[in-house]
């Protein structure tokens, strides 16, 4: 499996991250589980075989699809050789170009056409001419959003501020804290982060807290005893419970295949530059 994520510059403040990932013939079937990562994201996929499994219900991918929000895992398989190309939204940037309500797609996968035809078609033009030029699709991507419209208002403007808060704490602070930046009451900022970003407050918080301790797993820089009551957790009961509950596993299953594509986003294996 070749992953590789692209640096982008000027959509920043829209755009995470673009990616391109590539499955061999020696690698498939490829099987893997997918954690919550916090983010939206649109991706083409342009070969066959590729389906995503949540409840025990499938789904299959091809084409452009719109990836909502996720707090649950959900298990991804291939049976083809093939590759697919994307990018992951910030959180409330897929709020601003579309304003639809995010929480709609939560927890599944939906054809973009489906989603906003007219935004679908000129998304489908970029992608299918690739010409193999990956950082040139991604550029163009990139060029393209940017002429986009934005839906930008004092609800927009106050869970960006939220959202900084959180990543800047590392998902180490509580709801309460939250309401404490901004004149909204805690109905109205449930109603409100739901909405614009796919999740609650909450989640969002968990899901950062998560991820962040994991990325600091995958890089070995400190055990995982000490990341645990860094992050927060009470213990490591505490830590496993919240373990099982983004992937359906105790952590002794994450040193298995099955977690292969997660840690290599964890890790961030192979970094590009658009120029």
């Amino acid at each position: 499996m070749k992953l590789i994520y692209f640096d982008i510059h000027k959509a920043s403040h829209l755009i995470e991250e673009f990616f391109f990932i590539k499955y061999s013939e020696t690698e498939i079937p490829l099987e893997a589980i997918i954690l919550p990562l916090g983010f939206s994201g649109l991706a083409y996929i342009y070969s066959n075989g590729q389906k995503i499994t949540l409840n025990s219900i499938d789904t299959v991918i091809k084409g452009l699809v719109l990836n909502g929000q996720y707090y649950k895992p959900y298990q991804f398989k291939t049976t083809e050789p093939g590759f697919a190309c994307g990018l992951s939204f910030n959180p409330t940037a897929l709020h601003k170009l579309t304003n639809l309500d995010i929480s709609k797609f939560t927890n599944k996968y939906t054809p973009f056409n489906l989603v906003n035809k007219d935004l679908s078609n000129k998304f489908e033009e970029i992608f299918k001419n690739h010409n193999n030029n990956f950082t040139n699709l991604l550029n163009n991507l990139q060029e393209f959003i940017l002429e986009l419209p934005l839906i930008e208002n004092k609800n927009t403007l106050a869970i960006d501020k939220l959202i900084d808060i959180i990543n800047s704490k590392e998902g180490l602070l509580s709801v309460n804290e939250l309401l404490t930046e901004i004149p909204f009451g805690q109905k109205t900022l449930e109603t409100q982060f739901k909405k614009i970003v796919g999740l609650t407050p909450a989640k969002y918080i968990r899901i950062c807290r998560f991820k962040k301790l994991m990325k600091q797993y995958e890089s070995n820089k400190i055990s995982l005893k000490d990341l645990i009551y860094m992050y927060d957790y009470y213990d490591e009961s505490h830590f496993a419970r919240d373990f099982k509950s983004f992937t359906n596993k105790s952590f002794k299953d994450y040193f298995k295949d099955e977690f292969s594509f997660i840690k290599e986003i964890y890790k961030n294996s192979s970094y590009e530059f658009l120029h």
